[in-house]
């Protein structure tokens, strides 16, 4: 009778473990940024099993590549007006229905031309300009604002839009911008759905782009043949002009996008088929929305707290195809859920995160259950070689009990000489890294180089000590950061370093006032050039990695220091996502550095992640005055720019760019 009421209890928690399991699976893969493949792999792949149909009339003339050799245009270039009006005047007489330019018309040219495409542009029966989004980069722009098109077209055509897209960080679009949309300003394909019929509402709803197949459902072709269309041709149909890329590979021109078809054709596509796509959408009103947080909650704590409870109690065939059914109804009800109710959600974290992680524990503990593994692994002779990770002893000094902290290649501890005050003893294991001696050595090396210029500025964090090599590790001293709680003494065990993160913690919304957003990044900056100008780069600074030590903000966590190489030089791909500036562009740069600390800044200021970028809420926009707003974010946008070319040539020029945000913002609060 124990022995069954032992076997029971046994059961009952390896359950209750598999259930906890499960669903901490799930709300890793759901909240967590490595679960952002598989949220957007879960609605990419939606994509994948059919789509709507499209009954609208919608005629796309590209500017391709045989126009611009047959009209002798140049990309990059603005295309002939005269040639628009030629092809205007030809929609008219047809009967086109609406006219819409993904072409923007700002400055005026030739008069003669640009007098005929206004002309041409009164006789439709309905056009659509595109307006331009303010990237808040000039000092003379006033916030959030579209820029219209130059007032001689504008007062021919009346409508407009701002045609912009806002892809991911994998380049995909995914979302109808802005997001939530209508917002402050209309975008482009919000102005044509209006025009056509439409009534998509005015409250703001986060809209999902709803994808028409991987052949896009509307009529495309060359403006080279425009006029060559048989009479009629374009009668009552809503005609969009737009660029069309230079070759369809991903990422090399400004006007290119990813799908969710590129995952499996390679081939990107231009702006201007998302803009029809998205007003389509609006047209047909069968954009996707997102369940809400609370509904995806309960579907990943059910599922999983079913799952992990119930398959571990079966023997693994059963758990098997049971499995494999979760697996194949959650992607069917995806499917139809996306298809009938224009709802999507991140279905893939069930399928492949949460089903086969159960599977994985049912497995575990079968194979405990039919064998003697543990006892056999408890007693091997290679369990009792395994050491645990050793602790130094050091000549005058006394450790903490318990270490305060603990990375990917070791723990820090609490240290001091007896009767003096506490410092940060770090050890990093060469275990940590699978005995490989190269990022160890790359580590140790980082520690030793940065070590004399710590103490030369303010803003880095102190190195007292580096160690030789010890057998199996080594260790450095360095300056104790301040504590998260002031009372921390009594019990050192409590102890907790200030950092950017938790002095963000307490915040609304976790933003920092914009001029004390300006000073930490005057001292961080200030300590950044220091580096730079001693040939060296920090390679992974985040708010992690600021530490306050006596209320000032230094750079610290300095073990990825290293020398600044030169462009053809090969470099280790070190750092954090989100704080690294994406590929092609190598890691381990100055100019690297430099669109860290501009990331730094952003999530300082407006409260959100880095992979957010350049988000801004509306209700940030109107808590601050435009001056204090654009004071800031005129620094962030240059230094955290894709391109290299277009960011701070040093950190000393951000420097003095932070200087006059300060002067500002001091300016502005007299």
């Amino acid at each position: 009778m124990p022995n069954a009421k032992s076997k029971s209890l046994k059961r009952t928690a390896n359950s209750a473990v598999g259930a906890l399991l499960v669903m901490l699976c799930g709300l890793a893969l759901w909240k967590m940024s490595l679960g952002e493949s598989w949220i957007n792999a879960s609605y990419d792949y939606l994509f994948r099993f059919g789509s709507h149909a499209v009954t609208n009339r919608v005629v796309l003339i590209q500017l391709d590549n045989e126009a611009y050799n047959y009209f002798h245009q140049t990309r990059g270039q603005p295309w002939d007006r005269a040639l628009h009006a030629q092809l205007l005047n030809r929609l008219a007489d047809d009967g086109c229905a609406m006219v819409v330019f993904d072409s923007f018309f700002r400055a005026p040219r030739d008069p003669v031309s640009d007098a005929a495409l206004a002309d041409a542009l009164q006789r439709q029966r309905a056009v659509v300009l595109m307006a331009e989004q303010s990237r808040l980069t000039h000092p003379s722009l006033t916030g959030a604002h579209p820029i219209l098109p130059g007032e001689l077209f504008l007062n021919a055509a009346t409508n407009w839009g701002v045609a912009w897209v806002a892809p991911d960080l994998d380049s995909v679009v995914r979302r109808h911008w802005p997001f939530p949309s209508p917002a402050l300003y209309p975008s482009l394909p919000e102005t044509v759905a209006k025009l056509a019929g439409a009534k998509p509402g005015d409250e703001p709803r986060e809209r999902w782009l709803r994808y028409y197949g991987q052949t896009a459902p509307w009529t495309e072709l060359s403006y080279r043949f425009a006029l060559l269309r048989p009479k009629g041709f374009y009668r009552d149909a809503i005609v969009f002009i737009g660029n069309h890329p230079q070759n369809s590979v991903p990422g090399d021109e400004a006007d290119e996008f990813s799908s969710p078809y590129t995952r499996w054709t390679g081939e990107s596509i231009g702006g201007v088929d998302i803009l029809i796509t998205s007003t389509l959408n609006l047209l047909n009103g069968d954009w996707l929305e997102r369940l809400p947080d609370a509904m995806e909650l309960l579907i990943f704590a059910i599922i999983g707290g079913v799952l992990g409870w119930k398959l571990c109690q079966l023997r693994l065939l059963p758990a098997m195809g049971i499995t494999a059914a979760v697996m194949l109804g959650g992607t069917v009800i995806a499917i139809c859920s996306s298809y009938f109710l224009d709802r999507w959600f991140p279905w893939l974290v069930v399928v492949g995160g949460q089903a086969p992680c159960a599977l994985a524990w049912t497995f575990v503990t079968r194979v405990r259950a039919a064998t003697e593994w543990t006892r056999t692994l408890a007693t091997a002779p290679a369990a009792e070689k395994a050491a645990p990770e050793p602790v130094p002893k050091i000549p005058g000094y006394e450790l903490a009990p318990a270490p305060f902290g603990e990375g990917a290649y070791g723990k820090v501890w609490l240290a001091r000489k007896p009767l003096g005050r506490w410092e940060a003893l770090k050890i990093v294991y060469l275990a940590r890294f699978d005995a490989n001696a190269g990022p160890y050595d790359r580590e140790f090396n980082g520690v030793s180089r940065y070590q004399p210029f710590s103490d030369q500025h303010p803003g880095l964090l102190r190195v007292h000590f580096v160690s030789e090599k010890l057998p199996g590790y080594f260790y450095y001293i360095m300056e104790l950061g301040d504590a998260v709680d002031p009372n921390w003494n009594g019990n050192p065990a409590s102890y907790r370093p200030r950092d950017l993160v938790s002095m963000r913690e307490p915040l609304l919304k976790h933003r920092l006032p914009t001029i004390e957003c300006v000073r930490i990044g005057l001292k961080l900056c200030d300590a950044l050039d220091f580096l730079h100008r001693n040939g060296l780069t920090h390679r992974d600074i985040k708010p992690q990695n600021v530490i306050f030590v006596n209320g000032q903000p230094r750079l610290a966590d300095v073990g990825l220091i290293a020398k600044i190489r030169s462009p053809e030089q090969p470099r280790t791909l070190v750092g954090t996502p989100g704080y690294m500036p994406p590929p092609p562009e190598a890691p381990g740069t100055p100019q690297a550095d430099i669109y860290a600390l501009g990331m730094v800044l952003y999530v300082l200021s407006t409260g959100n992640s880095a992979s957010a970028f350049p988000e801004l809420s509306s209700t940030l926009i109107e808590s601050k005055t435009t001056i204090e707003f654009n004071a800031l974010n005129r620094v962030i946008l240059k230094a955290c720019q894709l391109t290299v070319e277009k960011r701070y040539a040093s950190a000393a020029e951000m420097l003095k760019a932070l200087r006059e945000a300060e002067a500002t913002l001091m300016r502005e609060t007299d």
